[in-house]
């Protein structure tokens, strides 16, 4: 009997903690689908709204139609409003955040907030990022052509077998140089290069000699240089000596050539050969087949051996010259 007893008492005690969480439960969501705006009649309420909860003797408190939604509340406002969905009118962006999501806004009409998008499988709005930056969600990796990558261990990552775009902005179908391509995008993944039917290095790039990657192409003599091939493409004859672009012994680079060398005295066919830029024209020449210095001519520089003190150079050149008429002469 005083088993039976306790057996009753406690599923009383039990029926009356579920009622009472019920009850507080029920409160609760009363709590948020009425507004603070007390009401005898519902004429005293808002649009889209009603008086509840009061009679006679009893003041109520306006709460909003069915279909209608309390979006906005405060002490002295409330807003009773129809959820909304893309593309929908709206009058403010909460009515558009429980089918678009906490990035949704309100412009008229609803839509996703500037910088972000709607992901076609949810219809809702997401933050756009680039490959291999940090995610939370596949539609956190929209790509430039409107289709999505990855979202792998927290980072946008490409489909197996293609890989990010320079601008990380596509996954590619990456080709290197020498093989077939439709675009530019499918050679970015080497620098410097671009699409020609097939993937081949940008104008003022040479191609490596292991044919792997783009190396800028020297255009004046001395510019740095990995291999032969940049000194050659704008450089005649030019090569690449201890990282900088020169001409092979017995020869110097003129302008954007390489011509034999001849120092003052020497024989020569044309004036390059006996100085190194075209600025020191005035200073030495090819006259009657000898490098020869100009008159009275100086080089501060060193590059050219003439002076004021020239007379003894001249004379070996008149001499030289003077012998070469006579070996034409009597010799041949």
């Amino acid at each position: 009997m005083i088993r039976l007893v306790l057996g009753a008492v406690l599923l009383s005690s039990l029926f009356r903690i579920v009622f009472l969480q019920e009850a507080e439960s029920e409160a609760q969501i009363e709590e948020r689908l009425v507004s603070y705006q007390r009401c005898r009649t519902d004429s005293d309420c808002r649009a889209n709204s009603f008086c509840y909860d009061n009679d006679n003797t009893r003041v109520g408190l306006c709460k909003c139609q069915a279909g209608y939604e309390l979006l906005f509340r405060n002490r002295t406002d409330y807003s009773c409003l129809k959820l909304a969905t893309w593309g929908e009118e709206c009058e403010i962006s909460a009515q558009c955040v429980d089918n678009l999501g906490g990035l949704a806004t309100c412009q008229n009409t609803c839509g996703c907030q500037e910088k972000t998008y709607r992901y076609p499988y949810d219809g809702r709005c997401y933050r756009s990022v680039l490959l291999d930056d940090f995610c939370r969600t596949d539609a956190n990796c929209i790509l430039e052509d409107g289709t999505y990558a990855f979202c792998t261990d927290g980072q946008c990552e490409c489909n197996i077998g293609l890989r990010p775009s320079a601008d990380r902005k596509r996954c590619v179908n990456v080709r290197n140089l020498g093989q077939n391509c439709s675009d530019d995008y499918q050679c970015s993944f080497i620098g410097n290069s671009v699409c020609r039917e097939i993937c081949r290095c940008a104008v003022g790039y040479v191609v490596s000699r292991n044919e792997t990657t783009c190396l800028k192409a020297a255009t004046y003599f001395f510019d740095s240089c990995e291999e032969n091939a940049q000194c050659s493409e704008f450089l005649r004859d030019g090569i690449c000596n201890n990282g900088n672009c020169t001409c092979e012994s017995g020869y110097h680079g003129f302008e954007t050539r390489c011509v034999r060398t001849a120092r003052i005295g020497q024989a020569c066919s044309a004036s390059e050969q006996c100085v190194p830029s075209t600025e020191l024209l005035s200073v030495a020449n090819c006259t009657a087949g000898v490098c020869q210095c100009a008159p009275g001519a100086t080089d501060s520089s060193g590059r050219v051996e003439c002076s004021n003190n020239t007379s003894k150079v001249r004379i070996s050149s008149f001499l030289f010259a003077l012998c070469m008429l006579v070996y034409n002469l009597f010799i041949l």
